[in-house]
């Protein structure tokens, strides 16, 4: 999950430890370096103890970055949903996987060989739908996260 922010009249981004590990070890695109610098320092491990921890990014081609990845969430898209909307949000990805699935199936060999970034993009979905759940548990109470102190959480009903 991402937040941004202004601070100091600059864009500013915070970035949950999940994120950013499953960047660096399941998606094949490449990190900047101050942000790979930033989280691992010497040897980090990121479990359900710090997982949720949010890093602050605050330079221009680190927020771009983070703005780029549309698969991991922007909890304000999310935060102020009601059920209705937010449900129709999860199913949208939901009918986007099953597409995708029902495209890699119908595949050959030689065609998914060809194809690979259709298994990558059905992983990105299955991740945000992962955190969807997340995002849910916080809005109806059922989760705590530790948010940076700017982000304000509304239950919903």
């Amino acid at each position: 999950m991402k937040v941004f922010h202004t601070e100091k009249g600059n864009e500013v981004v915070y970035v949950q430890m999940q994120d950013i590990i499953y960047i660096s070890n399941e998606i094949n695109i490449p990190i900047p370096a101050s942000i790979f610098t930033k989280v691992f320092t010497g040897v980090t491990i990121v479990n359900d103890s710090n997982r949720f921890k949010f890093v602050r990014f605050a330079e221009k081609h680190e927020v771009e970055f983070f703005k780029d990845l549309d698969f991991i969430l922007d909890y304000d898209k999310y935060k102020d949903l009601n059920n209705e909307n937010f449900e129709k949000e999860v199913q949208k990805l939901v009918n986007q996987a099953n597409e995708i699935a029902k495209k890699w199936n119908s595949m050959n060999e030689k065609e998914r060989e060809k194809n690979y970034s259709i298994l990558e993009e059905h992983e990105k979905i299955s991740y945000m739908l992962r955190f969807l759940v997340e995002i849910d548990a916080v809005r109806h109470g059922r989760r705590f996260m530790p948010f940076p102190e700017f982000v304000k959480t509304t239950q919903k009903e």
